[in-house]
C-alpha cells in the first residue's frame, strides 16, 4: 500500500464514523420517524407498501434501536472489511474474474488545475454496476430492487 500513514488513519477513522452515523440515521428514520425514503440502494429499490407496513409495526424503544444500530453497523463493517481485504490482495473476487490483479490505494498528488484529465470514480460505479450484478446473482426467491423484469 502506498498510502501515507496519515491518509490511512484518516480513511479508517472516517469509515468508523460513517458506519456509526449511517446506522444511527437509518434506525432513527425507521423507528422514530417512520420515514423510508432514505433507501436508495439498489437503483429502482425502495420499499414496497407492504414492507413499510411491517416496519411501521416496530416499537420505538431504546433496546430495539440499540440492537438495530449494532446489526446495521456490523453489516456495514463486514462489507468494508471484505473490500479492504480485496484491496490488500488477501482474498479473491467472487465473480470469476480471471483478470483480477488486485488494486492499490495511493495518496493523490496535490490538485493541478492545469490537468483536466478525466478520472473514473469508483463511487459512481457502485450504482452503475448494480444491474450487471443482478444479471449474475442467480435466481433467488427475493430481491433488493423493485424491477419486475
Amino acid at each position: 500500500m502506498t498510502l501515507s500513514k496519515e491518509n490511512a488513519l484518516a480513511l479508517m477513522l472516517d469509515i468508523h464514523q460513517d458506519i456509526e452515523e449511517y446506522s444511527e440515521a437509518a434506525v432513527k428514520n425507521i423507528i422514530e420517524e417512520k420515514k423510508f425514503d432514505f433507501v436508495h440502494y439498489p437503483p429502482n429499490g425502495g420499499l414496497t407498501e407492504s414492507e413499510r407496513t411491517e416496519l411501521n409495526k416496530l416499537e420505538n424503544n431504546e433496546d430495539l434501536k440499540s440492537a438495530l444500530r449494532k446489526l446495521l453497523a456490523n453489516n456495514a463493517s463486514g462489507i468494508v472489511f471484505n473490500m479492504l481485504s480485496l484491496f490488500d490482495g488477501i482474498t479473491e473476487v467472487k465473480n470469476n474474474y480471471d483478470s483480477w490483479t488486485g488494486i492499490q490505494l495511493n495518496d493523490q498528488p496535490e490538485y493541478d488545475e492545469n490537468n483536466d484529465e478525466y478520472r473514473e470514480m469508483l463511487h459512481d460505479k457502485l450504482y452503475e454496476t448494480y444491474w450487471d450484478w443482478r444479471k449474475i446473482r442467480g435466481n433467488k426467491s427475493w430481491k433488493l430492487d423493485n424491477y419486475e423484469g
